[in-house]
């Protein structure tokens, strides 16, 4: 038959060891091991309840240890995250660079085929950039760079992607569009919104822009061919008189 005393410090014991359990089911309070190792001493006495208290203080430090390494694990994969979004964007002007532009184009050309709907794509070079550069110097074209960004991001459409691939060029993904009027309809509103004046730190400017179409699936169906195509339009832009738009003619001579 137990004793009083037993009793009553099997009954201390249990009310410390649920007030420190609470301590770490209520508030994650994973420091609960020093009074856990305080209690294997103050009941030394009593070889059982001292190796529960024992129990539960290594059970608080692999808790702790654990614990620890889920921070790790969720830091290394938010570190991992900024580096390939890094890797994936213009640093200069927060844009898709050419890796994702190009899949972006590859997914929306397998969109395409699966739903029979058309896709364009939109290549564009800004007019007067080089003599930007020259005059006003490189800080001036970073900061035109980043403006024309923000206007072709506000311009396009939520579903289109925006690129640039780098220098000044720039390449929109256009996916599930019904015909090639769409396309056209944003090269005109990127053309007018870009011939609009920008104003840098060092002066306010004018450039505009040149644009060419390629669309899917009159003009090729591969990521390839369509950007060749749409190069090829951009070239017949600029030599037609800038600042405007060409969609690609298949009875073009490359």
């Amino acid at each position: 038959m137990k004793s009083s005393d037993g009793v009553d410090e099997q009954k201390v014991f249990l009310t410390e060891l649920l007030a420190v359990v609470e301590r770490i089911t209520t508030s994650g309070d994973l420091q609960a091991v020093t009074p856990l190792l305080d209690m294997t001493t103050e009941h030394a006495q009593s070889p059982l309840l001292s190796s529960l208290a024992e129990a539960f203080a290594r059970m608080v430090v692999q808790l702790e240890a654990r614990e620890f390494q889920l921070e790790c694990t969720i830091e290394d994969l938010v570190r991992v995250k900024q580096e390939l979004e890094q890797a994936n964007y213009d640093a200069l002007t927060g844009l898709a660079n050419r890796v994702i532009a190009r899949d972006r184009l590859h997914q929306g050309l397998l969109q395409a085929q699966r739903s029979e709907q058309q896709l364009g794509v939109l290549y564009l070079d800004l007019d007067k950039f080089k003599w930007v550069n020259d005059n006003l110097g490189h800080a001036a074209g970073d900061e035109l760079l980043r403006q024309v960004a923000s206007r072709m991001r506000n311009t396009a459409r939520q579903a289109d992607t925006v690129a640039r691939l780098g220098g000044d060029e720039f390449l929109c993904v256009m996916p599930a569009i019904a015909d090639v009027s769409a396309a056209q309809d944003l090269a005109g509103r990127l053309v007018e919104c870009l011939s609009q004046p920008f104003q840098l730190e060092a002066d306010r400017v004018s450039i505009g822009a040149s644009v060419g179409i390629a669309m899917f699936p009159d003009h090729g169906d591969t990521v390839d061919a369509l950007i060749a195509c749409a190069d090829h339009a951009l070239y017949d832009a600029k030599h037609g008189g800038r600042n405007g738009y060409r969609v690609y003619s298949v009875t073009r001579q490359a």
